[in-house]
C-alpha cells in the first residue's frame, strides 16, 4: 500500500503520538531505568566525576572522623619553622590529640611536645616542647621550648592551659609541605589550575574504538608496548621514592614557612641530621610502619615522635603493584592464546 508525502507524514505523527502516550508497565519501567543506569555507569565522564566526587567524600570523611577521634578542631597540623628541629622538621604533618592539662608530662628531654595558641596572636598555632607546668587555681600555667634552642624557654612562656590544643602523637613526614603550599593565594590558583587540567585529561575522551587487538596495535610505537613502558617508569618511580624515603636529602625551596625553605630528609638521612647537632648521639628504633628516634645528650635521653615510614609503604606498593600488573599480563596473554586459537578450530 502506498501513501501521499502528507499521509506518511501524519502517520507518522500518530505513531510518534501513540507511542509517546502509551503506559509503561512498571516491569518495562525498571528495564528502561537499569538500561539507562548502565549507559551512565559506562560513560567516561560520569565515571571521573563520580571518581573525584568518591575522593573528596572520603577525604572529608577521614578529616572529620579525625577530629571526632582525636578530640580536636586540629588533628592535623603542618610544621612552619624550624623551632622544633631536628625532632620536628618544616613540612611535617603533625597528628594532634587532646589531653589535659593535668595530664601533661613536662620535663626538658622527654617533655610532651604540645600544641598552643599563641597568647598575643590567637588565631596562630605554636608547637613546642613542654619543660615546666605549675598549678595555677583552676588552670596551669606551662612553659615550653623549641628544641632547637637546647631547651631554653620561649617567649610565649609561662602561658595559661586554656591556651592549649593538644599533644603531638605522630608525625608523616614531607607531606605537610602540600598545605604549606597553599597558604599563599597565588600558589593555590596554581594548584586549582593544575587540578582542572588533570581533571580535563581525564574526562578527555580516548577515542579507541575497536577490538581490543586493535587498540593493542595502536599503543605500539616502533614495535614497542606503551603498556610496558608506563609499567617499568612505574616501577623505576615507585623504587626511587623507595630510596628517597631512606636516603634521600634535598632542600627546597617551601614559601609558606619561616624561612621559606623544606628539608627532605630519608630516614637514615634524618639520624645523621639529628647527631649533626653538638653533643648528640641518635638511636633509631623502626616498628612495621613507624620509626622513632631518641637523641642522647648531656643530662638525658631526648625523646622523638612516633614517625610514619615510608620506606615499608612503598614496599608494600611495589609489590601490590606488580601483583595487580602480572594478574592482567596473564589474563591479557590468555585472551590472546584464545583468540589465536579460535580460527584455527573453526577451520577445522
Amino acid at each position: 500500500m502506498f501513501f501521499h508525502s502528507s499521509q506518511s507524514e501524519a502517520l507518522s505523527f500518530k505513531t510518534w503520538r501513540n507511542n509517546s502516550t502509551r503506559k509503561i508497565s512498571p516491569i518495562e519501567g525498571e528495564k528502561l531505568a537499569i538500561e539507562t543506569l548502565k549507559r551512565l555507569w559506562k560513560n567516561e565522564y560520569f565515571q571521573t566525576i563520580l571518581t573525584a566526587a568518591l575522593i573528596f567524600l572520603v577525604v572529608l570523611g577521614i578529616y572529620y572522623g579525625a577530629q571526632a577521634a582525636l578530640g580536636t578542631p586540629y588533628p592535623a597540623l603542618a610544621v612552619a619553622s624550624e623551632s622544633m628541629r631536628p625532632t620536628l622538621n618544616i613540612g611535617d604533618l603533625i597528628i594532634v590529640q587532646k589531653i589535659d592539662s593535668a595530664q601533661i608530662n613536662a620535663s626538658k628531654f622527654y617533655g610532651d611536645i604540645v600544641v598552643f595558641r599563641n597568647p598575643y596572636k590567637p588565631d596562630d598555632l605554636i608547637v613546642h616542647r613542654a619543660v615546666e607546668i605549675q598549678p595555677a587555681g583552676n588552670y596551669y600555667m606551662i612553659t615550653t621550648a623549641g628544641d632547637a634552642t637546647g631547651g631554653s624557654k620561649d617567649q610565649f612562656s609561662p602561658w595559661n592551659s586554656s591556651l592549649l590544643i593538644g599533644r603531638v602523637v605522630a608525625r608523616i613526614p614531607y607531606i605537610g609541605n602540600i598545605p604549606l603550599l597553599l597558604r599563599s593565594e597565588s600558589n593555590m590558583y596554581i594548584f586549582l589550575l593544575i587540578f582542572i587540567m588533570l581533571l580535563i585529561i581525564l574526562m578527555w575522551p580516548s577515542g579507541e574504538k575497536g577490538r581490543p587487538t586493535e587498540n593493542a596495535e595502536k599503543r605500539r610505537y616502533f614495535k614497542v608496548d606503551l603498556s610496558h613502558v608506563f609499567y617499568i617508569v612505574s616501577n623505576i618511580i615507585i623504587v626511587g621514592l623507595l630510596f628517597v624515603s631512606l636516603w634521600g636529602s634535598y632542600t627546597i625551596w617551601q614559601p609558606g614557612a619561616t624561612p621559606p625553605r623544606a628539608i627532605i630528609l630519608g630516614m637514615y638521612r634524618d639520624v645523621q641530621y639529628h647527631e649533626s647537632f653538638p653533643g648528640v648521639k641518635a638511636h633509631l628504633s623502626q616498628g612495621f610502619l613507624t620509626h622513632q628516634i631518641y637523641c642522647e645528650m648531656t643530662g638525658g635521653t631526648r625523646l622523638g615522635v612516633p614517625t610514619f615510614a615510608w620506606y615499608p609503604f612503598f614496599i608494600i606498593v611495589l609489590i601490590l603493584y606488580n601483583a595487580w600488573k602480572i594478574r592482567d599480563f596473564w589474563k591479557n596473554w590468555k585472551v590472546r592464546k584464545k583468540m589465536e586459537t579460535t580460527p584455527s578450530s573453526r577451520t577445522r
